[in-house]
């Protein structure tokens, strides 16, 4: 937009004098200027076919509270826990590759104090062309929708420059506050330089490696430039719960004082219990966090999906996935999830299509109108990997970690 300030408005004896000073220039001639379930989860085996639904337009209206939310395992119990999908691949459809990569900043390097939150979001109405939202590739080709405001600068942490710093392993993990972990740094680690850090939180039941082994982040974009710190809750069986909530923040002390972490690019996805886990701390650690990925959640006592009573430390960018059929724990858990984020981040009811992910496997829309920086994704997907569409799907790393880069 112009600037009408730039053109002070002239007064009639300026106008004169400057009529009499281009007379005299020409006279002398002058020259021309020059973006729980618990229990393990049953992958389809070829005998089973998952429900079929019918495949949306890419204009579709996201799903309201009350239709099915997908999770991320598949399990006979109340909690769950999923097994390894099939493959970690990109979406079916097809990805754009003729517009060039854009970067989508974030505004400044400091949290801004958390809003007031209004009244809960309404379910969404997709369109395809909102005013002001363009998709942009990621370097996998797929389009996620950039965030306005400027991109912050790395902000170093303790850890940098610190030599040698313990990695640990599935087989020999580290421990912090009664919590096991093990990391896995980027290709060519330089602890002289800050790195983003992902905390990928696995499904109740399953062992430590599950995370590494299925979720996707070893297998895409984000093994070669962050650090993936893969944490087991103190209770397989039970899952991720309240009860480790505490252990959060002396894990991440721990991690940005051992490792050169971006403080300003710290993100955390999870998957059932794990998705459950993701979300807390969404509010609790907020000023912690860039942004959450939770997928396939459920209510958690003391941590309620209320934007007007939970108390969160500032805002993250949300990620909500939840299967459209979740027969775990059921489909109206993911809405609840993803209306919580979106009256955090005062959004509006409009989506549009994530490019690349519109097919009904990913099914991902991003709402508009949210705070500067701080969008809400939605896929409510049907990804026939796991039985009862619980569990993390195929898609998920690969939509995540292109939101994740674009932060």
């Amino acid at each position: 937009m112009t600037n009408w300030n730039r053109f002070p408005v002239k007064t009639a004896s300026q106008l004169s004098a400057g009529a009499g000073v281009l007379v005299a220039l020409a006279a002398t001639s002058c020259s021309p200027a020059s973006h729980d379930y618990e229990g393990v989860e049953t992958p389809l085996d070829g005998t089973a076919t998952p429900s079929a639904v019918p495949t949306p337009s890419v204009t579709q209206t996201a799903a309201a509270p009350g239709l099915t939310s997908p999770t991320g395992q598949s399990s006979a119990s109340a909690s769950h826990a999923p097994s390894a999908p099939a493959s970690v691949a990109g979406p079916a459809s097809a990805k754009p590759s003729e517009s060039p990569a854009v970067t989508s900043p974030v505004a400044s390097t400091a949290k801004p104090p958390m809003p007031s939150a209004s009244a809960s979001a309404p379910a969404p109405t997709s369109s395809s062309s909102a005013a002001g939202t363009t998709p942009v590739p990621s370097a996998s080709g797929s389009a996620v929708a950039p965030t306005p405001g400027g991109k912050p600068p790395a902000e170093p942490s303790a850890g940098c420059n610190k030599a040698n710093p313990s990695l640990g392993s599935s087989g020999s993990p580290l421990t912090v506050s009664g919590h096991q972990y093990y990391v896995k740094l980027p290709g060519g680690y330089d602890p002289s330089k800050p790195y983003p850090v992902l905390f990928m939180f696995n499904p109740t039941g399953n062992p430590i490696d599950w995370a590494e082994k299925n979720a996707g982040y070893e297998k895409n974009g984000a093994k070669d430039v962050a650090i993936r710190v893969y944490p087991h809750p103190a209770n397989s069986g039970n899952g991720w719960g309240a009860g480790d909530v505490s252990f959060f923040a002396p894990l991440y002390d721990k991690i940005v004082a051992d490792f050169c972490v971006d403080k300003n690019r710290a993100f955390a996805a999870g998957e059932s219990s794990g998705g459950d886990f993701a979300s807390i701390l969404g509010c609790e650690h907020a000023d912690k966090l860039r942004a959450v990925a939770p997928c396939a959640t459920k209510n958690v006592g003391g941590y309620a999906l209320d934007a007007s009573s939970r108390k969160c430390t500032a805002q993250v960018t949300a990620i909500v996935i939840h299967g459209l059929n979740d027969s775990v724990v059921g489909p109206e858990n993911g809405p609840k999830t993803r209306d919580f984020y979106a009256k955090l981040n005062h959004c509006g009811t409009t989506t549009t299509p994530v490019m690349g992910y519109t097919d009904t496997k990913s099914n991902c829309v991003k709402y508009e109108g949210c705070d500067a920086d701080y969008p809400v994704y939605w896929c409510q997907h049907t990804d026939p990997t796991y039985m009862g569409q619980h569990g993390w799907p195929a898609f998920a790393a690969n939509m995540t970690w292109e939101v994740f880069s674009e932060l």
